[in-house]
């Protein structure tokens, strides 16, 4: 029977779990090593995860993996820049798993879903000035984080730059707005037609209760210096720490063009993911840890053997389930783990053994404990 799977040796490549007659063995793709493509993704995709979840037509399981890490991926698919693809290992075989389509089927796939109505765990109420990228990717961290938000936008639109710099070619109006409504209905409460720095000040906002206000407007870095100096009256030159987006006056984090400049959007979605945590920090009052140093996993220089060539599919139209699971099974799922699910079915065949490119699985050929030798 298989009695041993050396992790050292395994990469993930799935090859074992698919020749075994028995269906004996699994991949756990929730481990340390991260796969090349997640690592040179900004705002860190599980996109591991959510491919094996579509090679199994786990659709709905996929799609709420995606959201973990992207508050509009419908619209993120359609104009990220994609730097996952260069990385990707089956390249190492044929050509990079498309990525970019794969995200595009399960975010349209599940476009017109209702979101969960995440309960509210925590008193602190935060005002998020600004409904662009940076500001609508906040009020969406935060509100699956437990906070209530409440987003102030001057213009009577929500969106920003985010709408007015898109055009509808490349994101069809029907799906910003979709998009929009999904965090509107997560419970985030919007005021438009609502300018902080004229009509209401952040002392204003301060005073009517709010926590933590999270600053997402755009405009120069001078600009805005200045336009903080008046609104909360003070002489401090505007500072703010690069890594938590906390500024020196402690209440307030900022986001958007005033953090990361101009940017791409999956680098802006990053940047306010990572300030949504440092104001969860902040208001359960905990010291901001350093962060163990990520595990990067590797694979050998050299191509990949026992794996089917299969041609990537490109398309500008959109796919079919059945297509879309045959490029999810494209993907190498690096990293991964196999490991024994049911190892009591296994008959002794030793298919997974001989298959397995790098050696790490060992078959022992008797079920039965051998008797003790006389």
């Amino acid at each position: 029977m298989i009695t041993h799977i050396d992790s050292s040796k395994c990469i993930g490549c799935g090859i074992c779990v698919e020749r075994c007659p028995l269906d004996t063995l699994r991949l756990n793709v929730y481990v340390k090593e991260i796969p090349p493509c997640q690592y040179a993704c900004p705002a860190k995709v599980n996109i591991r995860g959510y491919i094996y979840l579509l090679k199994q037509g786990e659709f709905k399981k996929a799609i709420d993996l995606v959201r973990e890490s992207l508050p509009f991926p419908a619209i993120t698919c359609r104009i990220c820049f994609h730097p996952c693809e260069r990385k990707c290992l089956r390249k190492k075989v044929d050509e990079a798993v498309n990525i970019k389509l794969l995200e595009r089927f399960i975010s349209d796939y599940w476009l017109d879903e209702k979101p969960d109505i995440w309960p509210r765990l925590h008193s602190g109420e935060i005002a998020v000035v600004g409904s662009g990228a940076a500001g609508l990717s906040a009020a969406y961290f935060l509100t699956r984080m437990g906070y209530k938000v409440t987003v102030f936008e001057s213009e009577k639109e929500i969106g920003g730059m985010l709408r007015t710099s898109i055009s509808e070619v490349k994101v069809p109006r029907y799906i910003f707005e979709a998009q929009i409504n999904y965090i509107r209905e997560m419970g985030v409460e919007f005021k438009v037609n609502t300018t902080v720095g004229s009509e209401i000040y952040l002392t204003d906002l301060k005073d009517s209760g709010y926590k933590v206000i999270f600053l997402a407007f755009g405009g120069k870095a001078s600009e805005i210096s200045s336009l903080l100096k008046e609104i909360v009256n003070s002489s401090k030159i505007f500072e703010f720490n690069p890594i938590t987006f906390q500024t020196n006056i402690p209440y307030i984090f900022v986001g958007g063009t005033l953090a990361i400049g101009k940017a791409p959007l999956v680098n802006v979605i990053a940047s306010a993911k990572i300030a949504s945590q440092s104001i969860d920090r902040f208001l359960k009052n905990e010291v901001i840890k350093s962060c163990e140093k990520e595990k990067i996993f590797r694979i050998r220089e050299t191509k990949i053997k026992g794996i089917e060539r299969k041609k990537r599919i490109e398309t500008q139209n959109g796919i079919s389930e059945e297509e879309a699971m045959n490029e999810a099974g494209r993907c190498i799922t690096c990293g991964a783990k196999a490991y024994i699910a049911y190892p009591d079915d296994c008959m002794t065949c030793f298919e997974c053994e001989l298959e397995c490119p790098l050696g790490a699985i060992d078959v022992h050929p008797f079920k039965e404990q051998l008797p003790p030798t006389i």
